[in-house]
């Protein structure tokens, strides 16, 4: 019950936000699409069940006891991410479903810019909650921080993108620096509207780090077995392992399969046979552990400070 009231208050504050393209209603359509898409926050509940959008206001609430002093920040929050989908859309030019792809990239880029400037309205709006100048400044300075962060990530991962013998250090800092930097973010602004203490701020950016990180090699899991990254082609953590495993004709199969540019369409069964018959994926479920565990371990640290965490445990379940 508490999600969904919490839910319903930062799809508020979202549409409090779109209401600035109130006279420009075409525009607004499709920047609410974004928002709609899994693990934003105009969709429903992720498939896996774990409240993403929410995540800052629960941060906040298991410190200070409330949260909606942090709505617009949540908020904010949603629309950078939202920005961010698109731009990868455009630049990865992979998704026929983008809006790249339906729009072009003119229109696409221009809902992406128009998102990121509702996002720094959004920040602003935390002056109409109480919260002080200097903490607003403190809070648009480490979203940017963290958003600056995922961009240099995208960098590497365009540079990256090519290269089929892409090392596991390598892409674990893109994933660090592209997917995890923007998990560590909610955590951090939740903490950071919650109290003064940099200690506690610090060790949430660190759980959210290590949350993200386990988030996005499940992902990648997921994406193998499910076929979709096979399809398109995706260099990600089981393919990195089983590269450095696989000898002779089954090395020449995921070559195949996974080098960019290609024509070739691997049959995603057999792929994902060969990457179970590899161990890559043992191998990449006990690294999704491995962070799972640092995350739980953070939460006993933040434990330690007298905070809740029970509803941040969820998202390890």
């Amino acid at each position: 019950m508490w999600q969904k009231r919490q839910f319903e208050l930062l799809r508020d504050e979202i549409a409090v936000a779109l209401a600035s393209l109130a006279e420009v209603a075409d525009l607004q359509s499709l920047v609410r699409q974004p928002l709609s898409q899994p693990r934003r926050g105009l969709a429903a509940l992720s498939a896996d069940g774990r409240p993403w959008p929410l995540l800052p206001l629960i941060v906040c609430e298991a410190i200070c006891g409330s949260y909606r002093h942090a709505l617009p920040a949540a908020a904010a929050i949603q629309l950078f991410m939202a920005a961010g989908d698109v731009f990868d859309d455009i630049e990865d030019a992979d998704s026929s479903e983008s809006l790249s792809a339906r729009y072009g990239p003119a229109v696409a880029t221009n809902v992406a810019t128009t998102l990121l400037s509702l996002a720094e309205k959004s920040i602003t709006r935390l002056k109409d909650r109480g919260v002080a100048d200097s903490v607003i400044v403190r809070v648009t300075d480490a979203v940017n921080s963290f958003f600056m962060s995922a961009c240099a990530g995208q960098h590497l991962d365009l540079s990256l993108s090519s290269d089929i013998a892409i090392s596991e250090d390598d892409y674990l800092r893109v994933v660090g620096m592209k997917s995890a930097s923007q998990v560590e973010c909610a955590c951090h602004i939740g903490a950071l509207l919650a109290n003064e203490r940099q200690e506690l701020v610090d060790i949430f950016a660190k759980f959210g780090h290590n949350l993200g990180m386990a988030a996005q090699i499940t992902n990648d899991i997921r994406g193998v077995t499910r076929g979709s990254d096979i399809l398109e082609h995706k260099n990600t953590l089981p393919v990195i392992y089983a590269l450095t495993q696989a000898e002779g004709e089954s090395r020449k199969q995921l070559e195949l399969a996974f080098r960019k540019p290609s024509e070739s369409v691997a049959d995603p069964t057999q792929i994902r046979d060969l990457l179970f018959r590899i161990g890559a994926i043992h191998y990449t479920t006990i690294k999704t552990e491995f962070y799972k565990q640092l995350a739980l371990d953070n939460l006993s640290e933040i434990e330690r400070h007298g905070t809740s965490v029970e509803r941040l445990k969820s998202f390890l379940e």
